[in-house]
C-alpha cells in the first residue's frame, strides 16, 4: 500500500536554525524539498565525500580480489589517516606503473645489443678506439666493412635486421650507416638494476594498501560519518530566510504528522500542513505486509518504484512473478538445485544479513519451479526414471511438453489463462482507483476486448475450431465502450492511436505465450543433452567422465538461459504489459527521510 503524503512547511527562528535541523533530523520523518543552492561548505564536503568513497571503493575491490576479512574494530578517529596513506599509496603506485613499462620498453629496446657494459663502452670511445652501433641490412653491414682499418662485428639478427659494432682507431664516417645513438641513460645493467628497485617497491606499496584493506570498515564508518554531515548541510543551504524566521518544506507521511505536530510543540516551530497538489512530485513510501515484502528485492534490483497516484501492485506482481518464473523454470531438478541455494543463503544470512530478503524471495520461486516441474514430470530434462521406461509421477495434462500437441495446448492454454486474468485485473483496478463512470467504461470495454483476443487466440493457436458466438458480442460490447467512453474524437492524435491500441491489445494477450515458448526450449535443450550423454556413454564405459561433463556443462548453461529468460520474460510481463493495463509507469521516488544515519542502523 503507498503511504499518502502531507506536504509540510516549517518555520522556525533563525537563531534556532541549528537546533531546529538537528531535531528534526533526529525525528527522522519528513523527506526535505532540497533547493538549488549549494554552499561552499557543502560543495567541499561532497568533493571530500566523493574522494574518501573512491578510496573506500579501491580498498573494497582489493579486499574482494584477495579474499580479505574485514577488520572486527571500527576506528573512525584514525580513517582519515588511512584515507591519506591509502591516497598516497595510490598515486604512487601509479606512477610506479608508468616508470615500470617505461624501464621494461627500454630495456627490451637495448635486448638486441646484449649485456653489454656501458661504461666500458665510454672509456673505449674516449681512448680513441671508436665503437659505433648500427642496425641494418646485409647489404649496410658488408659496405660498413669495406673502409680500410674499420672492423665490423655482428652482434645479433632480428627480423631481417642485423646489429652489428663498427670498430675503428680512427674517425668513423657515419653517413650512409645506420648509427643507432645511445643516451647516457641507455645502460642495460643500470636500467635492471633500477626496474629491480621500482618493483620492490611498488610490492612493497602493494601489501602495505592491501594491510590498510583490512581496515576499510573504519573508512566505511567515516562515510557515513561525513555523509551525514553533508546532508545536514545541504538541509541547511534549503532553508528560506525571511528576517528572523527560516523556512523549510517537505513531505510527511499521514501516520507520522501527529509525530511531527507533537515535536513543533516542543520545539516552538509552525507548522502549515497540506495535500500535495497534482503538479508536485511527491515521495513514494510502501507500506507492506509479510506477503508483500517478499517481492520487494525485485523491485529494489530493477530500481523501480511506482508513481505516488498510482497503485502498489507488489501482492499481484509477486503472485504472477512466482508462476512465471515456475513456468519458465520448468524443472523439479532445478527447482530443488535453487532451493538448497536459498537455504543455504538464509544461513549465511545470519552473519550477512543483507541476504535475508533475496534468499527468501528465491526459496519462494524455488519451492514454485519444483511444484511446476513435479506437475510437469521434468527432473532435470528426464521425463522417465534412469534405467527404466516408467515416467515421474505428474498430472498426465502436464506431463512432458514435447510429448504430444494436446499436452502442448494444455500448457499454451494455461499461459492465455494468467493474461486474460492479469490484465482484466489491471483494468478493474483502474476501475476502483479512477471513480468515474466514464474511466469505468473505458476500462470495462477494454476488458472486454481483452476477453475477446482471449478466445481469440485461444481459437487461432490452442484449440483450433470456429469463434464462439459470444466472443464477437465481447468485441462489439467493448469496442462501443471504449469509444463512448474512451476516445477523444475531438483529439485527431487519439482518433488515429485507437486502431493501433486495438492491435496492441491482442498482443499484449498474446506475449504470454512467450512462457510456453521458453519453457519449452529449456526442457528441449536439457533433454538434448542428456541424451548426448547417454549416447557418449553407450560407445564405452570409459567415456563415463565424459558424458558427466557434457551433462554438467548443458545444464549449467541451461540453467543460465532459464534465468537470464526470467529477467526478459518474467520481468517484462509483470513491468510492461501489465503495467500499461494497470496505468502504472513507474515514475516514483522512494521516500528517503532526513535522519540520521546512526538512528537508520
Amino acid at each position: 500500500m503507498i503511504v499518502p503524503m502531507k506536504k509540510v512547511t516549517l518555520l522556525a527562528l533563525l537563531s534556532e536554525r541549528e537546533s531546529a535541523l538537528s531535531a528534526l533530523r533526529d525525528l527522522g520523518i519528513m523527506q526535505i524539498e532540497l533547493s538549488s543552492r549549494v554552499s561552499e561548505t557543502t560543495s567541499s564536503l561532497n568533493d571530500e565525500l566523493n574522494r574518501i568513497t573512491r578510496i573506500c571503493t579501491m580498498l573494497e575491490q582489493l579486499a574482494a580480489e584477495k579474499k580479505l576479512p574485514a577488520s572486527g574494530i571500527c576506528d573512525v578517529a584514525g580513517a582519515e589517516k588511512i584515507v591519506e596513506r591509502a591516497a598516497e599509496i595510490s598515486d604512487r603506485r601509479h606512477l610506479l606503473e608508468s616508470e615500470i613499462v617505461d624501464l621494461r620498453r627500454r630495456i627490451d629496446a637495448l635486448a638486441i645489443w646484449g649485456d653489454f657494459d656501458r661504461e666500458l663502452l665510454d672509456k673505449l670511445n674516449a681512448s680513441g678506439v671508436n665503437v659505433t652501433l648500427c642496425l641494418g641490412s646485409s647489404r649496410e653491414f658488408v659496405q660498413a666493412s669495406a673502409p680500410d682499418g674499420v672492423q665490423c662485428y655482428e652482434i645479433a639478427r632480428n627480423r631481417g635486421k642485423i646489429a652489428f659494432a663498427v670498430v675503428s682507431t680512427g674517425i668513423v664516417d657515419e653517413e650512409g650507416l645506420p648509427v643507432v645513438k645511445l643516451s647516457e641513460d641507455d645502460d642495460p645493467r643500470k636500467l635492471t638494476k633500477l626496474l629491480k628497485l621500482k618493483e620492490k617497491e611498488f610490492f612493497r606499496l602493494e601489501n602495505e594498501l592491501i594491510e590498510l584493506a583490512g581496515k576499510r570498515r573504519s573508512v566505511a564508518a567515516l562515510i557515513d560519518e561525513l555523509t551525514g554531515v553533508w546532508e545536514f548541510s545541504r538541509v541547511s543551504d534549503s532553508l528560506d530566510g525571511h528576517g528572523e524566521i527560516v523556512v523549510l518544506s517537505g513531505f510527511v507521511p499521514v501516520p507520522e504528522v501527529d509525530k511531527l505536530r507533537a515535536a513543533a510543540t516542543e520545539n516552538g516551530w509552525g507548522l502549515l500542513i497540506r495535500d500535495p497538489s497534482d503538479e508536485e512530485d511527491v515521495p513514494v513510501l510502501i507500506k507492506d505486509n509479510r506477503f508483500t515484502r517478499i517481492i520487494k528485492p525485485l523491485f529494489d534490483f530493477l530500481g523501480i518504484v511506482p508513481g505516488y497516484r498510482e497503485i502498489d501492485i507488489s501482492g499481484a506482481v509477486l503472485i504472477f512473478f512466482t508462476i512465471f518464473y515456475a513456468i519458465i523454470i520448468g524443472d523439479a531438478g532445478y527447482g530443488i538445485l535453487f532451493g538448497i541455494g536459498s537455504l543455504l543463503g538464509l544461513c549465511a544470512a545470519k552473519k550477512v544479513p543483507k541476504l535475508y530478503s533475496p534468499m527468501r524471495l528465491l526459496l519462494v520461486l524455488s519451492i514454485a519451479a519444483t511444484v511446476w516441474g513435479a506437475l510437469c514430470g521434468s527432473w532435470f530434462g528426464m521425463a522417465t526414471i534412469p534405467g527404466t521406461d516408467r515416467p515421474f509421477p505428474a498430472l498426465e495434462c502436464f506431463r512432458d511438453f514435447a510429448a504430444s500437441s494436446a499436452k502442448q495446448a494444455n500448457v499454451q492454454f494455461f499461459c492465455f489463462v494468467l493474461a486474460v486474468i492479469q490484465l482484466s485485473a489491471g483494468r478493474i483496478w483502474r476501475v476502483f482507483r479512477e471513480r468515474n463512470w466514464r474511466s469505468a467504461g473505458q476500462h470495462l470495454g477494454w476488458m472486454l476486448i481483452i476477453w475477446g483476443n482471449f478466445f481469440l487466440t485461444v481459437r487461432l493457436i490452442v484449440y483450433p475450431g470456429e469463434f464462439p458466438k459470444f466472443m464477437y458480442i465481447l468485441y462489439g460490447i467493448g469496442l462501443v465502450l471504449v469509444m463512448v467512453c474512451g476516445v477523444n474524437w475531438k483529439q485527431a492524435s487519439d482518433v488515429f492511436q485507437f486502431p493501433f491500441d486495438i492491435i496492441g491489445s491482442f498482443t499484449d494477450v498474446l506475449s504470454y505465450i512467450r512462457l510456453f515458448a521458453v519453457g519449452l526450449a529449456g526442457a528441449c535443450i536439457a533433454a538434448s543433452f542428456n541424451g548426448m550423454a547417454f549416447d557418449i556413454c553407450k560407445v564405452s564405459a570409459w567415456l563415463l567422465p565424459a558424458g558427466i561433463l557434457v551433462v554438467l556443462a548443458g545444464h549449467a548453461l541451461n540453467i543460465a538461459l532459464a534465468l537470464l529468460s526470467v529477467l526478459v520474460h518474467a520481468v517484462r510481463l509483470n513491468t510492461l504489459e501489465f503495467s500499461n493495463h494497470t496505468g502504472l509507469s513507474w515514475s516514483g521516488q522512494s521516500f528517503n527521510p532526513f535522519r540520521s544515519n546512526k538512528k537508520e542502523e
